[in-house]
């Protein structure tokens, strides 16, 4: 007998009172059972910015666009907005993607600037493969990300323009070029996407316990607590609001809960998925949870973190390979990048030496676009 084999959790939470089950099981069983603890969803609601995507989009944009001082002031602003968040009700992100980008750093910057971005920056580990695995349930991904990179990250995961609901940008056409034209059509915050599922759910007549969110960020947060969930990897503030949280380095681990009917156990029982196991799947009966369990997911968390950031270190694509190709692609097009470059340094530089004058004119309009998007 093999005492040496590997064993993989499933921890029931009772609450906090009742406390919690630690199941160590073998492979097998451990990936059998999970897909019993989900019913089979009628349709699927995705979460992107850090779950599909890791975030290269706003790295290249500032890298690709950006002078090194307005880059500086950017980071000033994310301090000042994150603080500005956590004091009132608009969310960090409405700052950045609903005011900042359209407003002042992407008017009247062709679209194609960011739409070749989109085409490059890189997606999740497994994103693609746990995208392939769940298309017959329809997914539609919610997300702030704009819509020209968004889109972008959807055709490469093989979905269509169908599966998507993203905040989107005004446009215009200046000189036969379509371009950014400042303000907002549609911002996709977490409130935003609770109304979004509402109208899916109703125009395809479907029940709660029909739907399925899976995501990881913040944005979200709201989102986990309506519906049934899975969190892959949540931070500290969703950890006690998904019904099911699961701890792996590759998207490709949340498929042990598609399983239906042995659906796909050939896939999971390969030799090659053996290293997209999640270490760790708490399944809540109860939204409270002791100390002692959040800290125990946390520490999943962070492991798996350490691993998705060496996965993304070593993957085929580096940062700097996709910054190159990105260049040449818009060498290469008919857009004078030097001048758009300069066009936004002109329009930013007087703000490089009072930031703060840029920090309370953009908390000026996000406060009165976030109103009125709310009461839309």
């Amino acid at each position: 007998m093999n005492n040496n084999k590997k064993k993989y959790e499933i921890i029931i939470n009772n609450g906090i009172e009742e406390g919690f089950q630690v199941l160590s099981l073998d492979r097998e069983p451990f990936i059998s059972s999970l897909a019993g603890y989900l019913k089979k969803p009628k349709k699927i609601f995705l979460g992107m910015g850090d779950f599909l995507e890791i975030g290269d989009f706003n790295n290249l944009i500032d890298t690709v666009l950006l002078d090194n001082d307005v880059a500086k002031l950017e980071g000033i602003l994310d301090k000042n907005n994150r603080k500005l968040s956590e004091e009132g009700e608009i969310p960090f992100s409405f700052f950045k993607l609903a005011v900042y980008y359209p407003d002042f750093l992407l008017k009247d910057v062709p679209i194609e600037c960011i739409t070749t971005i989109g085409k490059k920056a890189r997606l999740f580990p497994g994103a693609e493969i746990f995208t392939k695995y769940i298309k017959e349930y329809n997914p539609l991904i919610l997300t702030a990300i704009p819509f020209e990179i968004s889109m972008e990250y959807a055709k490469r995961l093989g979905l269509s323009r169908n599966n998507l609901i993203s905040t989107e940008y005004k446009k215009a056409v200046v000189n036969n070029k379509p371009v950014f034209a400042g303000d907002i059509v549609r911002f996709i915050s977490a409130n935003r996407r609770i109304i979004e599922i509402e109208k899916t759910m109703a125009e395809m007549d479907l029940r709660e316990d029909d739907v399925l969110y899976i995501g990881r960020g913040e944005a979200g947060s709201s989102t986990f607590s309506f519906y049934n969930s899975i969190a892959f990897n949540p931070s500290r503030n969703i950890i006690d609001k998904s019904k099911i949280s699961l701890y792996g380095s590759t998207l490709e681990s949340l498929l042990v809960f598609f399983n239906f009917n042995s659906e796909i156990e050939k896939h999971l029982l390969s030799d090659e998925f053996e290293e997209n196991l999640p270490s760790l799947v708490v399944i809540s009966n109860s939204k409270e949870k002791s100390e002692e369990l959040i800290s125990l997911e946390l520490e999943h968390r962070q492991m798996q973190e350490n691993i998705v950031g060496l996965r993304i270190e070593h993957s085929e694509d580096s940062y700097a390979s996709l910054e190159r190709e990105i260049n040449i692609l818009l060498g290469a097009s008919t857009i004078n990048m030097s001048a758009v470059r300069n066009h936004i340094f002109t329009r930013m530089k007087r703000y490089i030496d009072d930031p703060q004058s840029l920090v309370k004119l953009i908390y000026s309009l996000a406060r009165d676009r976030y109103k009125n998007i709310s009461s839309g």
